[in-house]
């Protein structure tokens, strides 16, 4: 209502509260009609632009709107309906609160970084300015002491009325007041929450901008992660004695207290504090409020403890380790030996800097925090991780098929595709020793698939699934997986693979208040975060061990979802089966729809290969008519016109 007539009259303008309420209203209709536009790209353009059309509010033909005049009054009847039956405390901590907001500005990463980000780091939601410390500090803590001892009288342009509160009338002035900052301390903490859940690292769009954005976020002194979180917790300790024992040791440090204790073995004298018996004004020991409390694993990054440096140290000097490694990759010419090198130690899970970086997160970092804070934290700390690791999936897909293309396409192509029974034209046969080259379990395929596969993915059988770290690893052609089974066995043996179903899936945007979804089938798993969509394979075996088929959703408050959960050798029909379809019949490709309640996952599906038979149906025996494919890694992106979608945690 207030923004509505600050759009209509320019001299009611409060920029502060017209920008925030543009652009909470404004971004849920640009998420719903971006297109193929990043979330990235979308939130830097639409803050840029209602910055600039605020800012111009003074000017003369600053675009306006014609307030419709039985609207207005139609919706102020039913506020000060609403106001009237609202409880006094109720209605005074509104208009705190709205008083607040156009004193102070909202707070967003943007803000925080200003030209230090570079857009490395990128949020997706804005502070009101009412929950900052310096609004705390400023004006609501005051403000609440005033409305718990006296009465107040506050006109309201917008309702066009005048009103009188005393809320010493309903209890004590320290009641009062406990319940009006009880009311403040949770909305802040829910703000912040929700404020660091939205924050991530923008997608390195290539190798080149990983080690880039990298000599960035990992410069130990300069990083915009660094100014971040220390942003953050100068704005949720305000209640947290850490920050007073801080102050205190800050007061014992300098060069002078250095030398006076070390050089002269004396004490300066009002600063030799036990830091450990502080006391509150009550005399007991200072306690945490509940804002402190709610970040208290903010806290324990950013303060020394035992002698030891802040664990945001170790982190950002983990950042630098990395940046080093992948500086060592670029200057080495070609990345992708580099890279690949560095994907299998992570998947292997020691000798990386990414697989420490992630135990210094969970084992150090995050130690002894609820779930809840976990949860907050968690993502903002491993997300530089794992851009850095989606970076390396390029470059290692491309070496791997550089090492396809010179031990096996190419020796095919030149002595074997032109034969029998490769070609069923053919006027020469192949011998067998020149097929065993490349076919059977001693061949150039097999040595292929255990020297340079081996360790990055997971072989059962003769089913290959590419291993995954928080939910990317490369991807496997569907030809490759189609045909490895009958490629590597005996020859002359024509394999069992017509068990198999080769299928692949393109996720779209998901409906009903959710930020992610997960389509997870025998341990092969897809999670979208509504980005850029590509095409996913996976293999379906029903003589498998426990097979199962699952889909779940996360939504914007934190809660998982089970929209599907299917078990047993029919698990797959059973699941495609659940779907609301249709099919394409030009492209064979069918769009399916799963939901749950309000919310609805869509999918693409379009089958790659089930039974292997002839062109008349009959079973094809061994290797005839075998065709090898030019690359066996990558998602075809050509085809796709898309990058990996995946993002989510180890």
């Amino acid at each position: 209502m207030k923004a509505y007539l600050m759009l209509g009259d320019p001299s009611r303008v409060e920029p502060v509260h017209l920008s925030d309420q543009l652009t909470r209203f404004w971004r849920e209709w640009l998420d719903a009609n971006r297109g193929m536009m990043t979330r990235d790209e979308l939130i830097s353009s639409a803050d840029h632009l209602m910055s600039f059309y605020v800012a111009q509010y003074a000017k003369p033909g600053w675009p306006t709107i014609d307030n419709k005049v039985a609207l207005v009054d139609d919706t102020r009847q039913s506020l000060r309906h609403v106001m009237r039956g609202m409880p006094a405390i109720n209605r005074v901590y509104a208009e705190i609160k709205a008083r607040a907001a156009t004193r102070y500005p909202s707070i967003s990463v943007a803000s925080i970084l200003g030209d230090q980000n570079d857009k490395i780091l990128v949020g997706s939601y804005a502070i009101p300015g009412t929950f900052s410390r310096e609004a705390w500090e400023g004006y609501v803590k005051g403000a609440i002491r005033d409305a718990a001892n006296n009465e107040l009288n506050a006109t309201d342009w917008v309702l066009q009325t005048t009103q009188q509160t005393d809320l010493t009338l309903s209890g004590s002035p320290e009641q009062i007041q406990k319940q009006l900052e009880s009311l403040y301390d949770k909305d802040y903490v829910h703000e912040w929450q929700k404020f660091l859940q939205g924050v991530s690292v923008a997608s390195f769009g290539s190798f080149a901008d990983a080690v880039n954005d990298m000599n960035t976020l990992g410069d130990p002194q300069n990083s915009p992660m660094r100014k971040l979180v220390e942003t953050v917790y100068q704005e949720t300790s305000w209640d947290n004695p850490s920050l007073v024992d801080q102050g205190l040791k800050s007061a014992q440090g300098g060069f002078v207290g250095w030398f006076k204790r070390v050089i002269l073995r004396r004490q300066p004298r009002g600063v030799n504090l036990n830091l450990d018996n502080v006391k509150g004004p009550g005399g007991g020991k200072l306690r945490t409020g509940p804002v402190g409390s709610a970040f208290a694993g903010v806290a324990q990054l950013m303060v020394a403890r035992n002698n030891n440096p802040p664990l945001l140290n170790n982190y950002l000097d983990m950042l630098a380790k990395l940046r080093t490694r992948l500086n060592a990759i670029k200057n080495q010419g070609d990345p992708g030996p580099g890279a690949r090198q560095l994907m299998q130690k992570t998947l292997d899970g020691s000798g990386s800097e990414l697989s420490s970086g992630l135990q210094l997160v969970d084992e150090q970092m995050l130690d002894g925090l609820d779930d809840r804070q976990r949860n907050t934290l968690r993502p903002l700390l491993l997300r530089p991780l794992m851009q850095t690791f989606n970076a390396l999936v390029q470059p290692t897909e491309t070496e791997i098929n550089k090492i396809w293309t010179a031990q096996v396409y190419t020796p095919f192509e030149k002595n074997l595709a032109q034969k029998y029974p490769f070609d069923s034209n053919g006027q020469v046969q192949a011998a067998d020793s020149e097929i065993s080259q490349i076919f059977g379990p001693s061949g150039g395929i097999a040595k292929f698939a255990s020297d340079t596969l081996g360790p990055l993915v997971d072989r059962r059988g003769d089913t290959l699934t590419a291993k995954q770290w928080a939910d990317m690893g490369i991807t496997l052609s569907p030809k490759l997986m189609a045909g490895f089974a009958q490629w590597v066995a005996p020859l002359g043996q024509t394999t069992g693979s017509g068990t198999q179903t080769i299928f692949k899936i393109q996720p779209e945007p998901g409906s009903g208040g959710i930020s992610e979804y997960t389509i997870n089938i025998n341990g092969q798993s897809l999670r979208y975060r509504n980005t850029p969509p590509d095409w996913k394979p996976f293999v379906w075996d029903g003589n498998q061990a426990n097979p199962m088929a699952q889909i779940s959703a996360v939504t914007y408050d934190g809660r998982t979802v089970m929209i599907e959960n299917i078990s047993g050798n029919d698990a797959l029909k059973k699941l495609f089966l659940a779907a609301k379809g249709t099919l394409d019949k030009a492209t064979g490709i069918y769009t399916l729809t799963w939901s749950k309640g309000p919310i609805s996952v869509t999918a693409h599906l379009q089958l790659v290969s089930g039974a292997q038979t002839n062109g008349d149906g009959t079973q094809k025996q061994g290797l005839q008519g075998t065709v090898l494919p030019a690359t066996v890694a990558g998602s075809g992106r050509a085809d796709a016109n898309a990058q990996p979608a995946t993002e989510g945690a180890p």
